[in-house]
């Protein structure tokens, strides 16, 4: 097969972050078999593991820009044949990724069938459809503030506004009034709409898995966060802790999780979804990614269950069956706590966990005279990251909680 690869995540094979390490594209894909072509930024290009002989590789300046793209893509094409695939793993490129599916006739997500895991607009009116609860949402944009105000009137206060497309709770505002409103409308682009939806008090779970060609629910793993991602961006730590399958609750999540994906009708992908259970209960679908949850998630789903998820999406790419995956063994948890609001800071000292607690499994913090510097992600050398992995909820929760706790991070500013 003739393959393009498009690789934005770095590894650090010489660091103690685990950053990407799941992510490797010869151990799933045969390079003196297949035809591999690898576009790649400069983060990108430590990601790219290969015997340099067993691909071309093309460096662009930005990845984003399908200009950038189609004159190497027509080059490879009148070289080796019509494009069997094109491989990308980051949800920012998935857009680009689509538009070139379509462009060059590359089987695949083109852009109709990726808006389903994108737009949070259509997967909201898809789950409302099937009778499922979702938030009460409104498109807004800054020529139809009326609609806006509107809505806001008909909802109340507080609101959340965030883009169509977005991703890692960036843009996400929470509104509390109409001056609130009426100025987070204006400023969004012309011709840009946002999602504006109604404020769902609860506790927040992401659900991860996967789902086959056939559009069926081969693998899900519920967690409940410990805080909102939107809190993390405040300066509250983040993380999740397994669901119990024992539990009523997990059942409950998986169900209208599962129910939730059959409406919106993604197929050959992995999914991170996240719902919300209200105080009576209820469960409200909020978003799905049709990709592999960020932060640690995917490393404490391969410690607990055994599944690569990067791994298995090359397989439903290439065509293959997902295997019968069975229930984990397992439990498992990840937490981390941001870097300081202001940097570059020095650290002076750091709370170190290393054998005192039973189901703590990895942890990457700093080292005491090391330079904290601003870095895009989650996957990244935050203040602290831990991740749990036992046989029972109550003791990775037990642990969790004495982190949450304990964990300390004394800087000086430089």
């Amino acid at each position: 097969m003739n393959l393009v690869i498009i690789n934005n995540l770095p590894k650090f094979s010489d660091a103690a972050r685990w950053d990407f390490e799941l992510v490797c594209y010869e151990a799933d894909i045969d390079h003196t078999e297949h035809q591999l072509s690898y576009f790649i930024n400069e983060r990108g290009r430590s990601g790219v593991t290969a015997p340099a002989n067993t691909y071309q590789l093309y460096v662009l300046a930005t990845l984003s820009d399908a200009d950038l793209y189609r004159p190497h893509l027509t080059a490879i094409t009148s070289k080796l044949g019509q494009i069997d695939r094109l491989i990308v793993f980051a949800e920012g490129l998935q857009d680009v990724a689509a538009q070139l599916r379509d462009e060059f006739g590359i089987p695949g997500n083109g852009v109709e069938t990726n808006r389903l895991g994108r737009n949070k607009l259509l997967m909201k009116q898809k789950v409302a459809a099937a009778q499922l609860r979702a938030p009460r949402y409104q498109a807004a944009s800054a020529d139809q503030s009326a609609a806006a105000l509107l809505f806001a009137e008909q909802n109340g206060y507080p609101l959340i506004l965030k883009p169509v497309d977005g991703q890692s709770s960036a843009g996400v505002l929470k509104i509390e009034n109409q001056q609130h409103l009426q100025t987070a409308i204006a400023a969004i682009p012309p011709g840009v709409s946002h999602d504006l939806e109604e404020f769902i008090d609860g506790v927040l779970f992401h659900v991860d898995g996967l789902i086959d060609a056939a559009g069926q629910v081969v693998f899900v793993v519920p967690s409940r966060y410990i805080n909102p991602c939107f809190d993390f961006s405040l300066g509250a730590p983040l993380g999740a802790i397994m669901l119990d399958p024992t539990t009523a609750l997990y059942h409950d999540v998986c169900r209208f999780s599962v129910s939730c994906l059959q409406a919106i009708g993604l197929k050959a992908c992995p999914f991170h979804l996240e719902l919300f259970q209200k105080s009576d209960g209820e469960l409200v679908f909020l978003e799905v990614g049709a990709r592999v949850g960020g932060a640690d998630v995917p490393y404490v789903i391969h410690r607990t269950c055994g599944v690569n998820l990067f791994s298995e999406w090359i397989k439903m790419i290439l065509g293959q069956t997902p295997p019968t995956i069975p229930a984990p063994s397992l439990l498992g948890a990840w937490l981390m706590f941001p870097r300081p609001a202001t940097l570059p800071v020095r650290v002076k000292s750091v709370t170190d966990f290393t054998g005192q607690l039973d189901s703590l499994d990895r942890q990457l913090v700093p080292t005491p005279g090391e330079l904290l510097q601003h870095e895009e992600g989650y996957c990244s050398m935050q203040s602290g990251r831990f991740l749990f992995c036992a046989e029972s909820v109550a003791q990775v929760s037990q642990d969790v909680e004495t982190v949450l706790r304990d964990f300390c991070l004394d800087t000086a500013s430089l």
